[in-house]
């Protein structure tokens, strides 16, 4: 029969779904569970657990309506029809015990493992087709890059760490990895293409540190079930974490009872489940115990955990909490999740994972695989200068032009223009002030500096990136590289300071092409979805409050004062703006004047407000203002758009390396 839920009502509880198939996570392949009407009673017993333990299987039926008759156990679930068993017109279950309205107790409507010292959920996914239909397209993208050497780099270090004995009693300090990278840059897709590279060589589990919403990406709804029996498990343990105390170190944890022992434990048993599982404490000798009965104590698993999110002390407390009770196994563990930030790791490097002799503490990945062509789902045949600002780019943007080639946008500057309507609703940079300060020093990224004043404080606490998970940043320095007990990036005496870039126009070229505006579109919006000055704009993110904290430098040593360092920035950046208004064909000299004019605003007029005295003098004058590049940033020789008017904005530097002033060439 095909995949289909029954909704089963017990007295005035709420109706449960129970599916009749069940996804193999391994083959990826819904098998059916349950075939008849005691396949019914058996899974709505275990799935409500505690609810109807003191009753047996045998006293309980169920039901059309709650005064019919009991339907036999062996009729088969295909005889009953919908609208039956929807969630509108459930069936009922009833225990036997002579009254015809089942068993009311203390336990009766109970919350499943409430005063049972049980944690209830399931492993097993019961996701729609399309949800279904996205983790097989990530499978079938890791199998292409699985063999890629930012992912064997990865591998070879995660095999390294869960191989040989371990001891959770003398707890050896094993490193995690910890993958970094703002959105788009292919961190989820990394964790399939590490899972598909290890294969048999370990047992790998991708869950999600905290469930998805609504809001979540589609793959993630394929995890949404075990994601919400983990999170359970760690709240359990909340008393390990909360604000009056700090999260345990590795060597301590490893004798508690905990949820999250629990968790592992019954995810590595094996057991033949059925949907429902029963979650109770464990102490890290029981999961030894049990990796070493299974033999795989020489080779543990590993696991991925996605969408970390590490920002208030509570919840780095919460994330330092769950790492250390993998880590106390010797289980391999990969951390990854653009609010997690790799700034704050520092941050939980406890005590007592400091060492006299320095030693690695957190492998660090930035690097990740390069967009493959035939990934996209586009044509061999596409024309070269669309392929090589594909294959240049960073995997959401590349996979967001490719949506609209494939819709046959009508040329360049619409391409562009209907992929960033579609980056706008996936990430809400406009609607932060982080997020619009990296919209400001896009346009001033190679003489720009975005300074965190409370990171340069003693008070590490403080140390964030802010544009690499509101925008589209990067961690400034090498891409990979080994954090240290000691705070100190290997080979280097001085503790880490985090601080971000942008990448260069070559490595990631939409970045620059979608979010600096182009025909029919801006760079600049206000929270409400409207177009807005860039002046206007970059006032409104300096008036926000926290905005003391995270200051954009203006700074030029030839200038005599702050106003004159601000004026030649906001020139610099309002032509470069105003120069794209036109798409890449570039503007003629009028209307660029007029847009230059409405970009220098502090108010919002419409951009047909705008007038400028005696313009018509200009009349009979032939001149187009190029699509200029960022300052200081030259277009790679591999964009060849037909038709292009393109060249650069520079701002040359004084003899004490400061930029001071702008021209195009």
């Amino acid at each position: 029969m095909e995949n289909r839920q029954f909704y089963i009502q017990y007295l005035h509880n709420q109706p449960v779904g129970l599916r009749t198939h069940i996804l193999n996570t391994n083959t990826f392949v819904w098998l059916q569970t349950l075939f008849t009407v005691a396949d019914l009673v058996a899974a709505y017993k275990t799935a409500t657990t505690p609810l109807l333990d003191g009753i047996s299987l045998a006293h309980l039926t169920i039901h059309y309506v709650v005064d019919g008759p009991a339907i036999a156990g062996n009729t088969l679930l295909t005889s009953i029809q919908e609208p039956v068993g929807s969630y509108n017109q459930p069936l009922v279950i009833k225990a036997n015990n002579g009254t015809g309205q089942g068993i009311s107790n203390s336990m009766s409507g109970a919350p499943v493992g409430s005063n049972t010292g049980m944690v209830s959920g399931t492993f097993e996914e019961t996701a729609d087709t399309e949800t279904t239909v996205s983790l097989l397209k990530y499978h079938h993208i890791a199998d292409s890059l699985k063999d890629d050497d930012c992912v064997v780099q990865i591998v070879k270090i995660i095999l390294a760490v869960t191989a040989g004995e371990f001891s959770g009693s003398s707890f050896k300090n094993l490193p995690f990895a910890f993958l970094e990278g703002s959105s788009g840059s292919g961190k989820s897709q990394m964790g399939f293409n590490i899972k598909a590279n290890i294969g048999d060589r370990r047992r790998v589990h991708y869950l999600l540190f905290d469930p998805p919403g609504s809001t979540s990406q589609r793959i993630y709804r394929n995890f949404e079930n075990i994601s919400k029996l983990f999170s359970k498990c760690y709240v359990e343990d909340e008393h390990m974490y909360t604000s009056e105390t700090s999260s345990p170190s590795c060597g301590s944890l490893f004798k508690e009872s905990l949820y999250m022992y629990g968790f592992i434990f019954e995810l590595l048993s094996n057991k033949i489940q059925s949907p429902t599982v029963s979650i109770g404490p464990k102490t890290g000798k029981d999961v030894q115990e049990l990796m070493t009965s299974k033999g795989i104590h020489q080779h543990r698993p590993v696991f991925i955990l996605d969408e970390c999110i590490a920002i208030s002390d509570q919840s780095l407390k919460k994330v330092r909490f769950v790492r250390n009770c993998f880590r106390s196994l010797g289980l391999g563990l990969v951390m990854m999740g653009t609010d997690s930030r790799a700034a704050k790791l520092q941050l939980s490097i406890g005590g007592s994972s400091r060492s006299d002799v320095p030693m690695p503490w957190c492998h660090v990945f930035g690097e990740f695989p390069a967009v493959k062509l035939e990934l996209t789902g586009l044509p061999q045949t596409l024309p070269r200068y669309l392929k090589s600002i594909i294959l240049n780019s960073r995997p959401l943007f590349a996979q967001l032009v490719a949506e609209e080639i494939a819709n046959n946008a009508s040329d360049f500057d619409e391409l562009m223009k209907a992929a960033f309507i579609k980056l706008k609703s996936v990430k809400k940079i406009f609607g932060n002030l982080y997020g619009q300060l990296g919209q400001v020093r896009l346009f001033h990224n190679a003489h720009c500096q975005l300074t965190d004043l409370e990171s340069q404080s003693t008070n590490l606490e403080n140390q964030s990136t802010p544009l690499i998970h509101s925008h589209f940043a990067q961690l400034d320095g090498k891409k990979n590289f080994i954090l240290m007990n000691d705070g100190c990036i290997q080979d280097h005496s001085a503790s880490w300071e985090p601080s971000s870039v942008f990448p260069e126009l070559k490595n990631d070229i939409l970045l620059y092409l979608l979010l600096m505006g182009g025909k029919g579109f801006s760079a600049c919006y206000a929270g409400d979805g409207k177009q807005v000055p860039y002046a206007h704009f970059l006032m409104k993110a300096k008036s926000n409050p926290d905005y003391r904290s995270h200051i954009l430098y203006f700074s030029n040593a030839v200038q005599d004062s702050n106003d004159g360092m601000f004026l030649e920035s906001l020139l610099c950046s309002t032509v470069c703006l105003a120069s794209h208004s036109n798409g890449v064909k570039g503007i003629d000299l009028k209307p660029f004047l007029l847009n230059l004019v409405y970009q220098l605003q502090i108010d919002k007029p419409d951009s047909e407000d705008v007038s400028i005295l005696d313009l018509n003098r200009l009349d009979g004058i032939t001149f187009t203002v190029p699509f200029l590049s960022p300052p200081n940033q030259k277009w790679p020789d591999f964009v060849q758009i037909p038709g292009l008017n393109f060249n650069w904005l520079s701002r040359a530097r004084n003899s004490e390396g400061f930029l001071k002033q702008q021209r195009w060439n």
